[in-house]
């Protein structure tokens, strides 16, 4: 039951997150990288990487909102 109760507390964070500021952030976070390990193409790169996390975070937020919220249901 532990685990059911861990997957549904994920589902819930998955449809309560704010996609826009967590793919800012995600963007962020590889332009930095890339730019200090020195990548001559670091824009295109972390565009690239960061549009491979979109498409995961967006599958994630379909998925969980199969799940009804614990705190909506009630």
């Amino acid at each position: 039951m532990e685990v059911q109760a861990d997957l549904r507390s994920l589902m819930t964070f998955f449809n309560r997150m704010n996609v826009l500021a967590w793919l800012a952030g995600i963007w962020i976070a590889h332009a930095l990288l890339y730019l200090a390990l020195g990548t001559a193409t670091w824009l295109g790169t972390s565009i690239l990487a960061t549009a491979f996390y979109g498409i995961v975070i967006l599958v994630g937020k379909l998925v969980a909102s199969r799940y009804p919220d614990k705190e909506e249901s009630k």
